[in-house]
């Protein structure tokens, strides 16, 4: 047997290989490596949410104040020819106010808008009655045309002033009783509406009473914010319409909304916008009137209700949404529903 030989200087050079340090020292810098790719990654999706949030936001806003700013342009439509006449109105929600506003009571606190209008396709101004009368029979106007079946017809009792208001539907159009031809063109074009009585006060008309034609469709829709679930709502507010109206969303991430009225405080012929005021009686403009929505309300109606109504020439509306990156909420409020803003000139 031969004894093993000693291993020498160049055998020993040609083996090589890695250490347990080594190997503890590759997969530090691999963790390392996996770490930064992962952080950057991370810094790039928390961006790309904000990016996202943010747009999806300014689209919410854009959303909403389109619908509200559409709904405002149609406001009065179909009802202001008769603001003398239903001013006063003990059916408050037939008085016509093209938008109300319900003042959310402090800046932090959102507003609400009611915006009322018709679609008459015809006559937009009052018809005189043609005779006088009780409301359990036909309404004898003074019209050849301009009603159809399933018109929306407000009548008042009095030509200006009046207190006993009527929303009724028309189910049916006949010659006057008096009259033996139709249509009654020989008689001033009298015919007799028959109606359903959707709302109001059943009333004694005269030659003095008023009916006005909404057309086959009234609007009255009531936006508001939701705190709880940080959406914008719309609630159909129609009287005699709508039996057990619900909510319907209009826009989610909606957590704060301020509506102001643009009023002619100085009634100059021009009627041009002087002050912007909230819906409250802090007299803003220094005209004296109470733009609450409790005053617009009130039954029975102040005297100078239509007045109130004209100086109202503009309305305003400001959005406060939300991002769905909970990251961007407020450190103040600590609330996703509690966002600080300044709005107009509040706080």
């Amino acid at each position: 047997m031969h004894a093993p030989r000693p291993m020498t200087a160049i055998a020993r050079a040609v083996q090589r290989g890695a250490g347990i340090i080594e190997v503890m020292v590759g997969i530090l810098i691999g963790m390392l490596v996996v770490l930064v790719i992962y952080n950057t990654l991370i810094v790039a999706e928390t961006y790309k949410r904000s990016t996202i949030g943010v747009a999806d936001a300014q689209i919410t806003g854009q959303l909403a104040q389109f619908v509200l700013n559409r709904e405002i342009a149609s406001g009065g439509n179909g009802v202001m020819s008769g603001i003398t006449e239903l001013a006063g109105c003990d059916e408050w929600r037939l008085r016509p106010i093209p938008a109300l506003i319900g003042d959310g009571g402090s800046a932090t606190a959102s507003d609400s808008l009611t915006v009322f209008y018709s679609n008459a396709p015809r006559i937009t101004h009052p018809i005189s009655f043609g005779a006088g009368g009780v409301a359990a029979t036909p309404y004898p106007v003074i019209s050849p045309n301009g009603f159809k079946v399933g018109d929306w017809v407000i009548a008042t009792e009095t030509a200006t002033g009046a207190a006993n208001c009527t929303l009724v539907q028309v189910t049916g159009i006949t010659q006057h009783p008096s009259l033996a031809a139709y249509p009654p063109a020989d008689v001033g074009g009298r015919i007799a509406l028959t109606y359903a009585l959707q709302a109001g006060t059943a009333f004694g008309y005269t030659t003095g009473s008023r009916a006005f034609n909404l057309g086959n469709r009234v609007t009255r829709t009531l936006y508001s914010v939701n705190a709880a679930k940080g959406q914008l709502d719309s609630l159909d507010d129609t009287p005699g319409l709508i039996l057990a109206a619900v909510p319907v969303p209009v826009a989610q991430n909606v957590v704060l909304l301020k509506v102001q009225y643009g009023v002619d405080a100085v009634a100059d012929p021009q009627n041009l916008v002087d002050c912007w005021t909230s819906a409250d009686n802090s007299n803003t403009c220094g005209n004296g009137i109470d733009y609450s929505d409790t005053e617009f309300k009130t039954v029975p109606a102040p005297a100078n209700n239509a007045a109130r109504i004209r100086s109202i020439k503009a309305i305003r509306i400001a959005i406060v949404v939300r991002s769905d990156d909970d990251v961007k909420q407020d450190a103040a409020s600590g609330s996703l529903l509690n966002q600080s803003a300044v709005l107009f000139t509040c706080p």
